[in-house]
């Protein structure tokens, strides 16, 4: 029968900075090419992930913490939320003071009217780098946003933040006062399960790669859930460790469950 086969992205098929093993490639295209079914499952949304990525060769993704999902090029599912409800949230983030940076699946914003922590500015010029456009939120009437990140001081309100979400947006704290926020009831494992529904995957033939504790439920609603050797926090939660990224990790969790 054949299996799936989720990847995380950061931290899993590539490090933090950037660096692409071949060993990763040449896994998940051999896990490909055995007619395992590979997916990637990410917090970023569909025009945030790297052309270089792509080549690789994927059959689907889980974008934005499960708010949209693709399979064989064809979108599936896809959340977005109202202008309203996104008008609501700009102006909740300008009252209480944070950075912010709004994520949909065709773009990202900056609002002129907040504040740019540094953190922000960092990942605002590396996308520049990348070539990744980044949009002022425009005025328009009909504008919104599937989902957003956050970075925060002691200068930002962020119990009141956090009190404005309530029923809109779930929190989800990634360290370093840096927040994203996911429509309630969607996140990596959600958007997994309903891409499992689809494509009528047995969970035992789901496999889930990842290596923070964002990754966490994921790698719970997998039939397998498979840690990357470098974040021992994750550890606890996995049925199985594999070595680092940089030690070829990816390649030897697949081989040793048959997968290449």
């Amino acid at each position: 029968m054949k299996n799936f086969i989720f990847f995380d992205i950061d931290g899993t098929i590539i490090s933090e900075d950037g660096y692409l093993p071949e060993s990763a490639v040449r896994a998940i295209r051999a896990a490909r090419k055995k007619g395992n079914a590979t997916l990637i499952n990410t917090g970023r949304t569909a025009m945030n992930v790297d052309p270089f990525l792509r080549e690789i060769g994927f059959d689907g993704f889980v974008y934005g913490c499960g708010t949209e999902l693709e399979y064989n090029g064809k979108v599936l599912f896809h959340e977005k939320q109202t202008p309203v409800c996104s008008r609501e949230i700009v102006e909740l983030v300008r009252r209480t003071n944070v950075a912010v940076l709004y994520e949909r699946s065709d773009a990202m914003f900056i609002d002129p009217g907040t504040r740019i922590l540094p953190d922000l500015q960092k990942l605002l010029a590396l996308y520049e780098s990348k070539h990744v456009p980044v949009s002022n939120l425009p005025e328009d009437a009909d504008w919104y946003t599937d989902k957003f990140v956050i970075w925060y001081d002691d200068a930002s309100d962020l119990a009141a933040f956090q009190a404005g979400l309530t029923g809109k947006f779930d929190y989800i704290d990634r360290g370093n006062r840096f927040a994203e926020m996911v429509p309630c009831g969607c996140s990596k494992a959600t958007g997994m399960e309903k891409m499992m529904a689809l494509l009528h995957a047995s969970r035992a033939n789901v496999y889930a790669v990842g290596d923070s504790l964002n990754d966490r439920p994921m790698m719970e609603a997998a039939g397998t859930g498979i840690a990357m050797g470098d974040n021992p926090m994750l550890h606890p939660y996995a049925d199985y460790i594999t070595a680092n990224l940089a030690d070829d990790g990816l390649e030897k969790a697949l081989a040793h469950f048959d997968l290449i």
